[in-house]
This record gives structure tokens, sequence and C-alpha cells, in this order.
């Protein structure tokens, strides 16, 4: 193996440009409401090492840098691959929220719809690979953890600065997820906007804030995530499956206006456009992105 494909590659075969791709679908993906990252990084086939990766982080990683150098530290948290995934998501996620925000005040029927169906598919890919036991007692609890979540969105927790680390923590646990999305958790908490809106105005204080929450609840849920998943991976995955089911009440494009006949279609076309768009990332990583 020469220097080039060490370089290029993350350890589970993933080349840098395809990781960047998937990082950019990923912020795309969390910068819209009922949409998640983590959904996007399981239908994409990098789930697994993003988990482990995460959690490879603990008490002992300083010791490690200061004893063995920034290459064994790098290699053992193949910090390679989270920094090229993290580029691709710093790009998509503003740029999403820019584009998204507006198209959903203008067009957001059509934008729910293709957001319907993109999970949807979601829903059946991430259930093919548990079983019917699981997903018949599981994967019916997370449909009901689901539809709760989504029951609680418009009852505000409030805009307090004290709970923007706290919603930095959830943020980064729905990311982290398949199903649940880490802007849908803002909205359960009326953060969506101002934290919308620190972003694209680099409120570094703010940010700041929210991204100690961030990086404290992803290193702590990838732990058990990584642990559940080596040893009692199809009932997870049953939850999950559950979980993005039970979301789809909130992706619903008519839960509040009818449409006429010629919206009905194009939706359900947006629909359709979502179900493919996961056929593909299914079909790309099965490839695996030469």
């Amino acid at each position: 193996m020469n220097d080039s494909t060490v370089t290029d590659r993350s350890p589970t075969g993933h080349s840098h440009p395809g990781v960047f791709a998937r990082g950019l679908a990923m912020g795309m993906a969390e910068a819209v409401p009922g949409v998640s990252g983590g959904t996007i990084a399981f239908v994409t086939g990098i789930y697994d090492e993003l988990i482990t990766s995460i959690a490879s982080f603990s008490h002992t990683s300083a010791s490690t840098l200061l004893r063995d150098g920034w290459l064994a530290f790098a290699r053992r948290h193949n910090l390679g691959f989270l920094a090229v995934l993290g580029a691709g998501m710093a790009v998509g996620l503003p740029l999403t929220l820019v584009l998204v925000v507006g198209l959903l005040d203008s067009h957001g029927v059509y934008v729910t719809g293709f957001f319907f169906g993109l999970i949807a598919a979601a829903v059946v890919h991430v259930g093919l690979q548990s079983s019917w036991r699981w997903l018949a007692s599981l994967g019916l609890v997370g449909a009901g953890a689901g539809l709760l979540l989504g029951a609680v969105v418009g009852a505000s927790a409030g805009q307090q600065t004290s709970m923007i680390f706290l919603a930095g923590a959830l943020a980064a646990t729905a990311w982290i997820l398949p199903g649940l999305s880490g802007a849908f958790v803002l909205v359960v908490l009326g953060l969506y906007e101002p934290m919308a809106n620190a972003l694209l105005a680099v409120d570094l204080p703010v940010l700041a804030i929210f991204a100690a929450g961030l990086g404290i609840g992803v290193v702590c849920f990838s732990k058990l995530l990584a642990w559940l998943l080596e040893r009692a991976r199809p009932a997870l995955l049953a939850l999950l499956t559950g979980l993005m089911a039970g979301s789809l009440a909130q992706l619903w494009p008519w839960r509040e206006t009818a449409s006429s006949e010629t919206v009905v279609v194009g939706v359900v076309a947006a629909m359709a456009a979502g179900a493919l768009l996961v056929g593909v990332l299914g079909f790309a990583s099965a490839r695996q992105d030469g």
C-alpha cells in the first residue's frame, strides 16, 4: 500500500472526495427540521465509521498525543476522515440555511414533500437491516417516541442563553441518530430561528456555547451508540427505524392546509424524488465509491 492510498482514503476505504460529499449532504440535511444527518450517514455507508471514530476519544487521548505524537493521535481517532467530513458539513450547513429557509417560506409544501419521501425511503432502508421480531417490538416503541416528540413541537422552552449549551448537547445527540434531526430538536426548544440567525451572522459568543454543548453531546453519546451497534445491532436499528417512521408525521405536507390537484401532483413528484435520492445514495455506498 502506497502513501497516496493511506492519505486519500479513510481506514474503511472511503475516498476523501466521497467523504466530503457525504459531509456536504449531512450538513444540508441538518439545516432542515425533520431531516437527520445521521440518516444520510447511515444510508451512504459511513455511519459505523463515524460513530467509532467519535467514540475513540476518551480521557487517554491527550496522553496519546503527548506520548506518541500527532501521527499516532490522528490514526487512533481517524482525524482525516472526521476533518474531511466536518469540512463538508461546514460548507453544506450554512449554504442550505440560506437556500432552504427561503424555499420553505415560498415553496414549503414541495420541500416538505421531498424530505418526506427521503425519510420514508430511509425507514425501509434501515428497517431491512433489522428483523421483524425487533421491528414489531422496539420498532413500535421508537415510532411512539417519534410521534411523542413531534407532539411537543410548538411548546417552546424559551430562548434563554442558559439553554443554548443544553440545546447543543441535545442537537448533537439527534444529529448522530438516524431518524432525529438536530434542527428538529431546536424547533422543539424554540431555538431554531435564533441559532440559524446566530450562525449566519457569525455570533461567536452564542456559537461557542452551542459548540461546547455539541462537542460534549457527540462524544458522550457516541460511546453508547458504538457499544449498542456492536452488541445489539438489530435491536438498535429497529428502534431507529421506528423513530424515523414516527418523525414522518411532522413532515406530512398537508398537516395544516389542503392543496389543489396540481400542487398534489407536484408534491407527490417531490416525494418520489426524495425516495429516489435515498436509492441513489445506497447504490453509491454499495459500490464503495472507487
